[in-house]
């Protein structure tokens, strides 16, 4: 299963947890076109602001492609609380790094009620964000917006 994470699942060692993903082989650096990372979510548990992507037309998201044991998929659904209807998986289109002409459908995650406004994340929860943009190098630029997101 190819699935596309945008947020705090861009860091290796959360999306390789026991409850999530210890499957997960990075495959690619990718972008979700006409997207926006957005913080639309307040998780109540967590106390936090949670990623998503929301539609912008001429805006770009990266993000990585993991490889996932689909087996795996009711773990990950799980942790990214399907059941509650915080998120639902939704199938997308990326383009590969560097060839606008390869084209993956992937499975993502969306906030199913977004809220109107910002819902700043928590410093911890936008680290776990910036460590997988390093880690996996995604531009510069990209990185520096991410890290100046207004947190708790």
């Amino acid at each position: 299963m190819l699935y596309f994470a945008y947020g705090s699942n861009m860091d290796w060692e959360r999306i390789t947890r026991r409850d999530r993903a210890p499957s997960a082989q990075f495959l690619l650096r990718a972008t979700l076109p006409d997207y926006k990372l957005a913080f639309t979510r307040w998780s109540e548990k967590h106390q936090t602001g949670t990623a998503d992507v929301v539609m912008c037309p001429g805006g770009i998201v990266w993000g990585v492609v993991f490889d996932i044991d689909p087996a795996e998929k009711p773990k990950l659904d799980a942790a990214e609380g399907v059941n509650s209807r915080a998120y639902r998986p939704e199938a997308v289109i990326v383009l590969a790094e560097n060839d606008s002409t390869r084209s993956l459908r992937v499975l993502t995650y969306v906030v199913c009620e977004k809220a109107a406004a910002h819902q700043p994340p928590a410093s911890w929860y936008l680290d776990h964000i910036v460590k997988g943009a390093i880690r996996w190098k995604l531009p510069v630029e990209y990185r520096a917006e991410i890290q100046h997101i207004e947190t708790l």
